[in-house]
């Protein structure tokens, strides 16, 4: 069976009334994956987020992207925001972080 460790990216984007924070996971194989959003090290609730669905890439692996709307006020509240993903390629979960006040840091 074909095995293919994710990529995973913590991403930021303007919005209207602050920022969307996206966790995108991409190119594993095969398509089951755990990927959690959280916020100063807890989980999103997943009623707060847009996304979710595991979809098929061009080249045969997979892609999921779990985003949060985050409102200038809470942007002000300075929280840490990180995105963890599981899957079968992995011995231990993969990380990436992302502080409101710009810092990115992987692990």
């Amino acid at each position: 069976m074909r095995i293919v460790r994710p990529r995973l990216r913590l991403l930021k984007n303007d919005v209207s009334e602050g920022l969307r924070v996206t966790c995108l996971a991409f190119g594993f194989y095969p398509r089951h994956i755990n990927l959690t959003l959280l916020r100063d090290g807890q989980p999103v609730a997943e009623q707060e987020l847009t996304g979710g669905e595991v979809l098929p890439s061009r080249d045969g692996t997979y892609q999921m992207r779990k985003s949060l709307e985050v409102s200038t006020e809470e942007l002000n509240e300075r929280h840490h925001y990180s995105c963890t993903a599981s899957h079968l390629s992995l011995d231990k979960k993969l990380d990436v972080s992302w502080d409101s006040e710009g810092e990115r840091r992987s692990r």
